[in-house]
């Protein structure tokens, strides 16, 4: 084993994010709603995406209905960003370094992924860059009627995995998720995605990694 993830040892079930973990796509997402206006010839005079990154899918796609696409129904706005949404999420590519990490874990333990993308996109992901291949299960938060930011979809993991709370080490790159595991008493692995409020993760987080440091 690398010496570095020397602590692995001590968990069975490893309970691993997708966006900004495994694959290099958080990118994509923040900058979503100005890509998909230029996609579409809209121009627009405000920051767009940062006035998205205090709203949830639903109010974004209102807010760009409501300025910008008053011609077409709220539906059809949504249906036309999930097409986007998906000619654009095959294009993102592992993280350099996830798939050596997951067959790690796989050497100590059982590893799941709990995502907020829909099934959907992280099959079409799957075929683009096959890490489900070392994955055993796939989790929605979605389709479990729950997120990750009150940490309550790890508790439900925990208890469909049949696992000991200390035995589970939640694996997560975004500050809330992290959070909302640790309320719920989670150890946590925080993996390095170009973060600004990186040093706040480490200061909450068990460990922390970069997947350069392991070569």
């Amino acid at each position: 084993m690398n010496n570095k993830l020397e602590y692995l040892n001590k968990y069975k079930l490893f309970i691993v994010d997708y966006d900004g973990t495994l694959i290099d796509s958080m990118g994509m997402w923040r900058h979503l709603l100005s890509s998909f206006l230029k996609d579409n010839n809209i121009s627009f005079d405000v920051d767009i995406d940062e006035i998205s990154k205090e709203q949830t899918n639903s109010e974004s796609v209102k807010y760009i209905h409501d300025n910008y696409f008053s011609n077409i129904t709220y539906k059809e706005l949504e249906n036309k960003m999930y097409e986007y949404v998906k000619k654009q999420y095959v294009l993102q590519k592992e993280k350099l370094g996830a798939k050596a990490f997951l067959k790690e874990l796989k050497k100590y333990g059982k590893v799941v992924l709990f995502s907020a993308t829909a099934n959907e996109l992280l099959n079409d992901s799957f075929k683009t860059n096959g890490l489900d291949e070392y994955l055993d299960y796939v989790y929605s938060a979605s389709n479990m009627n729950t997120t990750k930011t009150n940490g309550i979809g790890f508790l439900k993991i925990i208890e469909l995995e049949n696992i000991k709370k200390e035995d589970a080490l939640v694996v997560e790159d975004i500050y809330h998720a992290i959070k909302g595991a640790k309320e719920q008493g989670f150890a946590t692995l925080a993996v390095y995605d170009n973060q600004d409020d990186w040093n706040e993760i480490i200061n909450i987080s068990n460990y922390n990694l970069n997947y350069k440091d392991l070569n």
